[in-house]
């Protein structure tokens, strides 16, 4: 199937969002992989610990995902995870219980909540512009999962400007300090998605992020439903919703020199993403400069995060600023 980007209002109703969720699911032939799945991985994005607008993928609308997979069987196993990150910043399945992630393990058959922080892993070499990168990740992937969906947000990024459908999979990374990989970002996170078999997007886009992100910034309402079963043309034609051309975020960039963003030519799209078009703009602050200085480098982020300088340098930043919650 050619790639297909579907983009409508999004239904609120739980119920009406099932029925939009299985009306796509059939059209991108999703429903054919599931019946043919032993188990398939619903990648959230949980960046924050407890459930923010704009921030995290919403319990609920995971859960109508999950029923609108379970319409079609209850025997394919559905996996629902996330990692760990931000340096320490807090614990991954206190912040999915509090969200209520652990609680459709008892509404739904054969569905498991993980962290995958606290699970096995298996090194792997990522083909990359740069040469070989070596890199840990969750091993369940390679050895259970048959396909991957990815369930980001709208949302802009001091760092990368925008996060979107392949940003999302750097959760999908288990070391608590995934930072020390920021150099290559741009480089990996589609490699990773591919690696990771990520077949298939669907948007959470009732609320997005502006201005600042990916935690803090303003809650923008913009109800959209965007589904794909390719990631490339998902933040392709997402990225211009927002207002982005996709070909000045790095990740996307680089993205399509590996061929994974179609040409607009070749993307059937469902719908009229030019009615919905909100336009974000991202305005990054004093302390975002010196942390994408680092992003971009490896010996910063050694500085910063892992030196023995590193433990007075954000004491002195945390005597100007709020210290993250944790």
């Amino acid at each position: 199937m050619k790639p297909t980007v579907i983009v409508e209002k999004l239904e609120i109703q739980k119920r009406l969002l099932i029925k939009q969720m299985v009306k796509s699911i059939q059209y991108l032939s999703l429903d054919k992989d599931f019946k043919k799945a032993n188990a398939v991985m619903i990648k959230p994005n949980l960046t924050y610990p407890v459930y923010k607008r704009g921030v995290t993928t919403r319990k609920d609308f995971i859960e109508c995902l999950v029923g609108a997979l379970r319409e079609i069987n209850s025997t394919t196993k559905i996996f629902i995870g996330e990692g760990e990150g931000g340096y320490n910043s807090f614990s991954m399945s206190v912040a999915m219980a509090d969200m209520g992630y652990f609680d459709l393990e008892k509404m739904y058959p054969n569905l498991k909540i993980l962290n995958f922080s606290e699970m096995p892993t298996k090194e792997v070499s990522l083909e990359t512009m740069n040469g070989n990168y070596m890199l840990r990740l969750p091993r369940i992937y390679f050895d259970d999962i048959d396909f991957a969906i990815t369930c980001p947000l709208p949302k802009v990024h001091c760092m990368t400007r925008i996060t979107l459908s392949f940003k999302n999979q750097w959760g999908c990374i288990p070391d608590t300090m995934r930072l020390k990989n920021h150099f290559q970002f741009d480089n990996i996170i589609s490699k990773i998605s591919e690696l990771l078999k990520f077949r298939w997007a669907f948007l959470d886009g009732r609320y997005g992020l502006d201005r600042n992100g990916p935690m803090v910034g303003d809650p923008v309402e913009v109800n959209w439903f965007v589904a794909s079963n390719s990631l490339g043309a998902f933040d392709r034609i997402l990225s211009g919703m927002m207002g982005f051309d996709y070909k000045k975020i790095g990740h996307l960039k680089i993205a399509a020199q590996y061929g994974l963003v179609p040409d607009l030519e070749d993307i059937e799209i469902v719908g009229n993403p030019d009615e919905l078009k909100h336009k974000f703009k991202l305005k990054r602050n004093f302390w975002n400069f010196p942390a994408l200085a680092a992003f971009k480098s490896r010996q910063l982020t050694h500085l910063f995060y892992f030196s023995k300088w590193s433990k007075l340098l954000h004491d002195i930043m945390y005597t100007f600023r709020e210290r993250p919650i944790t």
